[in-house]
């Protein structure tokens, strides 16, 4: 049974109460199974979130209306899908229960019935996607960004099933604690997409000149086969293989856990959702402004959704860490864990602050050299830096309360947060006040501000009171 273990779990979770170890060493050793797991993690995640990066910028030697066409049409896919891909986080949250209870055979079977809700809700967000595309002008947004966008969307969503299959691959082998799999799977795929950006968009190597839809076929392609290679590796992994044949050897070997990854997947699903949605009826209401805002408004929350992407690798982390120790019934290391979790959520933030301040008027050149948008865009850089600190803290404290399985107050504060107190704050200030966009980002930051404090507060109560129950 040992050597079916994985060998992050070899790095047993410190208990406070013992009186050999000290509190700083708990906290040390927490730190490094933190950094073990969520370094892999980032790289991945960075990975995905630089697969729109170069999608923009490649795309924006066209003109800044195809910035805000392509920005557009991603915003809608993700808003469309990301409910159901929330839904697959659950499958890591279940598995590295399984391993803290010390039955990673377990694993097997909650994959299993990953697989099955990814397909099932691939197709009911595909659905979804058709009918966002056939009312897309409710949107209200400038008819040649409309055309850009549905140009793009008309292709990308074939990707949408491999969308899927692809977040429950990854979150098996997360959860098992083998997470530079994945980041060496997306660092490829960002690789390939790049290189097919250059070929088709602008018709290098004697290809055709495809423009909107080269990076739209980029893009698909980069996903199809990053899908299958997890797929190939998670058939033919010796490890995987051994608790294969554990689980078929088991008692359980016929459990379906579709039940408990909905049970988990649909509350935590829907924080991210209402989240994402938020910040999509923003980009959406900057659209009402014009085009030249919309672009500026593209390429500011394109470079800020970089450093998020650096987050949810540490919330991910998070997630992994106190989710085994809520498996092994250990409150004290789930304490440890998240507060671990959050100092390096303030470390990593802070020098985003100062990344962001100090090459606030650079960063924007690297998408387009329009003197307007530039202007507009290095200035709500401004405001990104602002809202890091926040924006960290609510996700870490988000992946940290996942892990103990506790979605849904969770996903009530998100709610709250975004939709009560961000969208209408980012519409009054925007268009009320006539501070345009930069009303929209002040609202940014008061919705995150308030999300952070209220899900910290949520991590500390449900640490004392929290009571560990079988799944």
């Amino acid at each position: 049974m040992l050597e079916s273990i994985h060998r992050f779990i070899e790095d047993i979770p410190v208990h406070n109460n013992s009186p050999k170890v000290s509190l700083r060493s708990a906290y040390q050793s927490k730190a490094k199974q933190a950094l073990k797991l969520a370094l892999p993690i980032i790289g991945g995640q960075l990975g995905q979130v630089m697969m729109g990066f170069f999608d923009t910028v490649q795309i924006g030697g066209l003109g800044h209306e195809y910035i805000a066409g392509s920005g557009f049409a991603n915003n809608l896919f993700w808003m469309t899908n990301l409910l159901g891909i929330g839904i697959t986080f659950a499958v890591s949250t279940l598995v590295s229960e399984a391993y803290g209870e010390n039955h990673p055979w377990k694993a097997i079977g909650i994959y299993r019935s990953g697989v099955k809700v990814a397909l099932t809700v691939s197709v009911i967000f595909t659905l979804v996607m058709l009918a966002v595309m056939k009312y897309i002008h409710l949107f209200g947004q400038d008819e040649s960004v409309n055309l850009i966008a549905l140009r793009f969307l008309k292709i990308m969503i074939f990707s949408t099933v491999f969308v899927f299959l692809f977040s429950a691959s990854k979150q098996l082998l997360d959860g098992m604690g083998r997470t530079k799999i994945g980041m060496y799977i997306t660092l490829g795929g960002l690789a390939l997409n790049v290189f097919l950006n250059w070929v088709l968009i602008y018709g290098n190597l004697g290809f055709p000149r495809m423009e909107i839809e080269g990076t739209a076929i980029a893009t698909t392609v980069s996903r199809v086969l990053m899908t299958l290679a997890f797929l190939l590796i998670i058939w033919r992994d010796k490890r995987i293989g051994e608790l294969r044949r554990q689980f078929l050897a088991s008692a359980e070997k016929n459990k379906n856990y579709v039940r408990p990854i909905l049970r988990i997947g649909i509350p935590a699903g829907l924080q991210f959702f209402w989240e994402v949605a938020a910040f999509g009826a923003a980009q959406i209401m900057s659209g009402w402004l014009g085009i030249i805002d919309e672009a500026a408004h593209q390429i500011a929350i394109g470079l800020a959704s970089i450093t998020f992407m650096v987050l949810t690798g540490i919330s991910a982390a998070g997630n992994i860490l106190t989710g085994y120790s809520y498996g092994a019934k250990d409150r004290e290391g789930i304490r440890i864990s998240g507060n671990t979790i959050f100092m390096m959520t303030l470390a990593i933030e802070m020098i985003f602050v100062i990344i962001f301040l100090s090459l606030h008027q650079f960063l924007p050149t690297l998408y387009t050299d329009n003197e307007e948008v530039l202007s507009i865009a290095s200035s709500m850089l401004i405001f990104a830096a602002l809202f890091q600190i926040s924006d960290g803290l609510q996700a870490s404290a988000a992946g940290a309360l996942r892990g103990m399985q506790d979605v849904k107050t969770p996903s009530v504060i998100a709610f709250i947060a975004y939709w009560v107190v961000m969208v209408p704050l980012c519409y009054f200030l925007a268009f009320k006040t006539g501070l345009g966009l930069k009303g929209i980002w002040i609202g940014f930051i008061i919705g995150l501000t308030a999300a952070a404090i209220a899900l910290l507060l949520r991590f500390r109560i449900m640490v004392d009171k929290i009571e560990f129950e079988e799944v």
